[in-house]
């Protein structure tokens, strides 16, 4: 009874530390962190310590299938190459994992080789979600795609470049060209092992909707597993069960656009955005709990070691200030010799400055949950030693997140207000060119239903021509509202947000009236249930 009333609790306090972001300016993983802590003080005084490899499984594998659900698969497919050919996806990661690895030994012995590898390579991952929240909207629209796909590369490469250098740090043995083969291997075959999964999930959907077994709840159920499923079979196989989410969330985010019952997908999405933003909440949360202790071990360990708090935290700066230069080169880098090339061909070559462009990627590198939930999976033993420098792992990556949080929400707004941005100007065209060819197919289709199916029966022809007709001309008004008169647009725009405010008015009217119904015993509860559900979907519809 414990666990669930914590259970409880910590859900309720992720709830709470949403609503105290809107009132206290201070990052919302930051925030979570600080009442996790005060959480784990006098009065409350709650303690709990998860074994790491509940770490592992139970957040890792769907944050990274959510990851590939929702990166966006255009941009991705035409700025892939860009990608990876600027590091930020494997590059990168194997030079933070090697300078910054060397860095940490360096700076605090007391953390063996291989785990200042290890700490290197769970310090790569970037958090897109942070930084896009900073930015409120205003990032370049490329920069905020390129992010979002960064992440979800980074985030597989860095927890399996991570797991590798944790096995060398347990096992004391260490071989690039073996590695470098093995990692090869497990990455392709947990790429093929979540594909194929995903995939298979996707042919049993469309199997059980033309036999009418579809069902949207049971459907969700399977997504929700989906992600443990691809994680545990690329794992007890051998393989990367990372990229098994990762590539599970990337194919099934294209079965999820095929056509199903829209409330499959409203459904789909509320959860997945709820488990989403839970998740990363709980993570944040479990680290406030546990770091006023890890703080203290910290401390006594200091007493009898070469370290002590001032040194951690001057190691954690020197460590973000080393984390920010790196990704300041290799962003300015990437850009001068890609607009080098694209002069020597006689290309068109985009003019930007490249110091202010780099500079704003560099503070856009925030550390987040995956980041957080990596480091706290470190085992606690290696055998019957407890693992050398865990904690010291735990504080500087935790050190490092909330820098690097810090960084990015004085950076970011700092580099956009200097950085010209006609992204949203551009974004709103290519949706009103999309909003213009789905409305002609629409209207060239009606004209043909109309034509195919003109009946003898005058009566039945004539209604069906008006119906038609009615439809079609509401249709053509949305057309003339997206054509480029901008008067005429701003007109239809304002009319309809008129109505859609008179409406979903009314549908609150309707709702109050049919509880008032329920308290005079006019209807019966369950006919409310599917009254209020009904209007609900219309209030989603109009929103």
């Amino acid at each position: 009874m414990d666990i669930l009333y914590l259970i409880f609790l910590l859900l309720l306090a992720v709830g709470a530390s949403r609503i105290l972001a809107n009132l206290i300016p201070l990052p919302l993983p930051i925030l979570q962190i600080v009442l996790g802590s005060i959480l784990a003080m006098p009065p409350f005084g709650m303690q709990i310590e998860l074994h790491p490899e509940i770490f592992m499984l139970l957040f890792i594998p769907p944050l990274l299938f959510y990851d590939g659900w929702k990166i966006p698969k255009r941009e991705f497919t035409e700025h892939g190459v860009e990608m990876t050919a600027m590091s930020l996806v494997l590059v990168l990661v194997l030079l933070v994992v090697v300078v910054v690895g060397y860095f940490i030994h360096w700076l605090l012995p007391a953390i063996p080789l291989g785990a200042s590898f290890a700490l290197a390579a769970i310090l790569s991952p970037t958090d897109a979600l942070a930084v896009i929240a900073i930015g409120q909207g205003r990032l370049p629209r490329h920069m905020a795609h390129q992010l979002e796909g960064e992440a979800m590369m980074n985030d597989a490469t860095g927890l399996v470049s991570f797991k590798f250098a944790l096995a060398a740090a347990i096992s004391g043995t260490f071989s690039l060209v073996s590695v470098a083969g093995e990692f090869l291997i497990v990455a392709l075959g947990g790429l093929l092992i979540g594909a194929g999964l995903s995939w298979s999930v996707g042919r049993l959907k469309r199997w059980m909707t033309a036999r009418g077994l579809f069902d949207p709840a049971v459907y969700v159920v399977m997504i929700l597993l989906l992600p443990f499923a691809a994680f545990y079979l690329a794992e007890h196989a051998g393989m990367s069960g990372i990229l098994s989410a990762v590539a599970a969330g990337m194919v099934q985010s294209r079965v999820d656009m095929l056509p199903v019952k829209t409330s499959t997908r409203i459904l789909n999405r509320s959860i997945w955005e709820m488990l989403d933003f839970s998740f990363n909440g709980l993570v944040f949360l479990l680290l406030g709990l546990q770091f006023p202790r890890i703080v203290g071990r910290v401390w006594e360990a200091s007493s009898h070691q070469a370290y002590n708090m001032p040194t951690l935290l001057f190691s954690a700066v020197a460590i973000m200030a080393l984390l920010l230069a790196m990704r300041f080169a290799f962003v300015y880098a990437y850009h001068w010799s890609e607009m080098r090339v694209r002069r020597l061909r006689g290309a068109p070559v985009e003019e930007k400055s490249l110091g202010l462009f780099s500079a704003l990627s560099a503070v856009a590198g925030v550390r987040g949950a995956i980041t957080l939930a990596g480091v706290l999976s470190v085992p606690l033993m290696i055998g019957d030693t407890p693992f050398p420098g865990r904690d010291l792992m735990i504080f500087l990556a935790a050190a490092v997140i909330i820098l690097s949080l810090l960084v990015g929400a004085l950076g970011v707004p700092f580099f956009l207000k200097r950085m010209p941005n006609n992204d949203f100007e551009e974004h709103e065209r290519e949706l009103q060119k999309a909003r213009r060819q789905a409305a002609q197919a629409a209207v060239g289709w009606l004209e043909n239903w109309r034509q195919e199916n003109a009946s003898s029966d005058v009566d039945r022809s004539a209604l069906q021509s008006e119906v038609a007709e009615r439809v079609i001309e509401s249709y053509r008004q949305d057309l003339e509202a997206l054509m480029d008169r901008e008067d005429m647009a701003n007109q239809a725009r304002r009319t309809r947000a008129l109505e859609i405010e008179l409406r979903l008015q009314a549908i609150a009217v309707q709702r109050k009236e049919l509880l008032r119904m329920r308290k005079r015993h006019d209807i019966d509860e369950q006919m409310l249930q599917a009254l209020i559900r009904d209007l609900d979907y219309d209030e989603a519809a109009l929103r």
